[in-house]
């Protein structure tokens, strides 16, 4: 019996011959970089909203961790000094409000890191809170030297000490604040989120007004650390930036606002 036309349309008609094992479409090198691309951004959000720990993570939740943390901060380092030290002592991270971000960044890189630990044992709590605050500690500490010459603490000669940004000592107070963190502040955080609604249109605007004052805060408070530096390098004002920054924000400010730093400019 013969064999059925073929249908000059259809492909096989075109010949029989496979197409070359090594043909490919010419878009699917940038289809495979942005597949790539995609696949990293989604594990890198994966990893940090991945929500599969003990605490739901989001913008809003995130965000009002790190408000919390800034001043819960503040207030337990300026009761610390005093007890330890003496007196009390302006340890305010930001020129407006009672605000230290260090500790804010802190609230919510612990809480990043330790929400999924929430079931481990407290050694393991304990020993990644005191890797994470330590790193964190160091890298603020380079971080202010190396943009503004500025020095916050030196804990050169104690024991554990490492180029004198971090110590065993601290390392351990990161530990312990982790831990507490995990087992006090976290069930605590999530019982008072469970009491807000954070689609409701006033909560929105409160968090968009308070995200956009931070905002401003940090520029500003960066701005000036700057301009201190200058100062104290001996550059003078010439532009209007300057003479703003010089006119309110000098040193005299600074210096009472942020008492336990000092700023040598960038040598």
């Amino acid at each position: 019996m013969e064999k059925e036309p073929k249908n000059p349309g259809s492909p096989e008609a075109e010949g029989d011959a496979p197409a070359p094992s090594g043909a490919a479409p010419a878009c699917a090198g940038a289809s495979e970089g942005t597949g790539l691309l995609r696949e990293v951004k989604q594990e890198v959000k994966a990893q940090v909203f991945h929500n599969t720990g003990y605490l739901r993570l989001d913008w809003f939740t995130l965000f009002w961790l790190f408000v919390a943390g800034c001043v819960i901060g503040l207030a337990v380092e300026t009761v610390f000094h005093a007890i330890v030290y003496g007196g009390l002592e302006s340890r305010a991270g930001l020129v407006w409000g009672p605000f230290s971000p260090i500790y804010g960044v802190g609230a919510v890189v612990l809480t990043l890191f330790l929400n999924r630990f929430y079931h481990s044992h407290n050694l393991v709590i304990f020993l990644v809170a005191m890797v994470v605050g330590s790193v964190l500690e160091y890298v603020t500490s380079w971080g202010m030297e190396f943009f503004w010459g500025a020095v916050a603490w030196n804990y050169s000669g104690t024991f554990g000490s490492i180029n004198g940004r971090t110590n065993f000592a601290f390392g351990m107070m990161w530990g312990l604040l982790g831990l507490v963190w995990v087992r006090v502040a976290l069930p605590a955080v999530k019982q008072a989120f469970s009491h807000v609604n954070a689609q409701n249109a006033a909560v929105r605007a409160v968090t968009v007004l308070m995200t956009a004052f931070l905002a401003a805060d940090i520029a500003v408070t960066v701005l000036a650390l700057d301009r201190e530096g200058q100062r104290a390098q001996g550059v003078p004002a010439t532009t209007w930036e300057q003479r703003f920054l010089d006119e309110h924000f000098p040193d005299s400010f600074l210096q009472a606002r942020m008492q336990n730093m000092s700023v040598y400019g960038k040598g």
